[in-house]
């Protein structure tokens, strides 16, 4: 699971969801074809994060409570035990609620800090906003 620490230093808004898709509290989103949906592993950024749960049948698209994560830090779950060496690294998503430390492809989250011993596998951080200029 990721979650926000400091969820005050970011901005709530309401998006429309994807249609037939089930999402999570606390869910990484992104943007597919102007709707949000869970990210997957191959994203360039975490936007936004949901705050509440929601279920959408096929054609349907609903309101959903959202948290901007720009400036907002995190504390995240990882796919593999935690090292010193991964701290000011750029890393990816496993998919919607976990980091995976070991894998730079996309380089979405910044981690910042480890959490508890390297094996709790756990880390705070920042997800990267990409600007297009």
């Amino acid at each position: 699971m990721i979650t926000p620490l400091r969820k005050g230093s970011g901005k709530t808004t309401t998006l429309l969801t994807a249609a037939d898709t089930t999402i999570t509290k606390y869910d990484i989103l992104v943007y597919a074809s102007g709707y949000v949906q869970r990210a997957t592993n191959t994203v360039i950024e975490g936007r936004f994060m949901a705050l509440e749960d929601k279920v959408t049948a096929a054609g349907d698209h609903e309101d959903l409570l959202v948290l901007y994560l720009g400036g907002v830090e995190c504390e995240a779950d990882t796919t593999d035990n935690m090292a010193q060496s991964y701290l000011g690294t750029y890393v990816d998503l496993t998919d919607h609620d976990t980091i995976d430390p070991d894998s730079g492809s996309y380089d979405c989250f910044y981690i910042t800090e480890m959490i508890g011993a390297t094996t709790d596998k756990k880390c705070r951080g920042y997800f990267v906003q990409q600007v297009s200029v």
